[in-house]
């Protein structure tokens, strides 16, 4: 039994593999999207914010390792469990080197990558016991709640938070803060400031302390409160 449920995203292109996995998920209260390829990650979750990937090397398109590394890069505290077929010491050392936090190999034991979420969800659960929060944000309504209130944010926005929240001092870099707000593509300074000033008064505008977002020289920036993630 777990003691909260996750929301996951499985990344598989064998379609019976894929299906295995999100039903044997779902079945432990579990939250899962399943997809066939990288491309569809940015394109199918809207509103959905993961706490685990569920990587397959072998994708069409974009492959495993390159979306590890994009998604590790702008959401330094996910998890992400890669699974592949290669299981040379050289494969799972560059799998755990793109970001990964678990290398299972092929054919994949459903019982054992049971085993592997539920130890994620024990960590979460842990850490989440130790930290309280005025402040949430809920993905599904895309809605971040305060003492003043709540508003409404876009889904970019929605990202951002979400990756601050759970990042290391709740600090991401410069390019990690453009790359949520610029949904994968370019973002000028300018423009940069422009999206975190509108954010930073609709977070003013339900009660977070200002400024909501502190903008750390030659660094990055830095989520001032912990906003607490609802998986309603």
């Amino acid at each position: 039994m777990t003691r909260r449920s996750l929301r996951i995203i499985v990344i598989e292109d064998y379609d019976a593999l894929r299906e295995a996995i999100c039903d044997a998920l779902s079945q432990d209260g579990h939250e899962v999207v399943g997809l066939s390829m990288a491309e569809e990650v940015d394109d199918e979750t809207t509103g959905f914010v993961s706490d685990l990937y569920i990587i397959d090397i072998n994708l069409p398109g974009e492959d495993g390792i390159s979306l590890a590394q994009r998604i590790r890069r702008s959401q330094p505290d996910v998890g992400i469990v890669i699974v592949s077929a290669r299981s040379s010491v050289e494969d799972r050392i560059g799998g755990y080197e793109s970001g990964a936090n678990v290398y299972l190999t092929k054919p994949l034991a459903l019982e054992e990558l049971r085993a592997v979420v539920n130890s994620i969800v024990q960590r979460l659960s842990f850490f989440e016991k130790s930290r309280t929060s005025s402040i949430t944000l809920s993905p599904l309504k895309m809605v971040v709640t305060g003492p003043s209130g709540n508003i409404r944010l876009t889904q970019s926005e929605i990202s951002l938070i979400a990756a601050l929240s759970r990042a290391p001092q709740r600090t991401l870099e410069h390019w990690q803060i453009a790359a949520h707000l610029g949904n994968g593509e370019e973002i000028s300074k300018e423009n940069l400031e422009v999206k975190l000033g509108r954010l930073r008064k609709k977070l003013a505008s339900c009660g977070v302390e200002a400024p909501a977002i502190q903008s750390l020289r030659g660094i990055g920036y830095r989520l001032i409160h912990p906003i607490e993630i609802l998986h309603d």
